[in-house]
């Protein structure tokens, strides 16, 4: 056998664990980014969601104004906004009573009933805080949006002067940009 020299293809055992060093550190590096990623798709499509139920609520709001109906607009409050999509997501489960959220996927949305609420379900949960104890969720309700003349603090159709409705979230909640429980720099 001839011996390799200098020139000649080859690896001697030190360049090839700088070479599998290398790659390592660059798959981890992806790895991370390609995490990074999933999470943001997950933070975009929820709140892309959001957005096309507050229009369609919106648009059930103005369409019960342009026929007469405006007096009506209250009864929409705790009601499903998803019914009110001309298309529902793919990853929504129906309207559930008393649902277990650790039943629930992540990823996946449903209506909860007995609350007047709907829940999306977070898939990566280690990049998502809420107050919520459980499985990482964000709820959502149709919320009325009045003037208060009374300072009742609830609305009260004949005193207080219906402003319109909102997709409000019940409890605060955040991304994180590194999953918990990760060093910070």
């Amino acid at each position: 056998k001839k011996p390799t020299r200098r020139g000649e293809a080859g690896f001697t055992l030190l360049e090839l664990i700088v070479v599998v060093g290398l790659v390592a550190i660059l798959f981890t590096v992806g790895l991370n980014k390609y995490f990074d990623l999933l999470v943001d798709v997950e933070r975009a499509t929820m709140e892309q969601a959001v957005g096309s139920m507050r229009s369609a609520v919106a648009m059930q709001v103005a369409n019960r104004i342009v026929h007469g109906d405006a007096g009506d607009i209250g009864a929409l409050a705790e009601t499903n906004p998803m019914n009110y999509l001309t298309e529902r997501p793919k990853n929504y489960l129906g309207e559930l009573q008393n649902a277990d959220p650790s039943a629930v996927e992540g990823g996946e949305w449903y209506f909860e009933k007995s609350g007047g609420y709907l829940v999306y379900r977070v898939k990566n949960s280690r990049y998502f805080q809420t107050l919520l104890n459980g499985p990482a969720r964000v709820r959502f309700r149709i919320d009325l949006v009045y003037a208060d003349n009374n300072g009742s603090g609830r609305y009260e159709p004949k005193t207080d002067v219906l402003e319109g409705l909102r997709i409000a979230e019940l409890e605060p909640y955040r991304w994180l940009k590194k999953p918990k429980g990760k060093e910070q720099l």
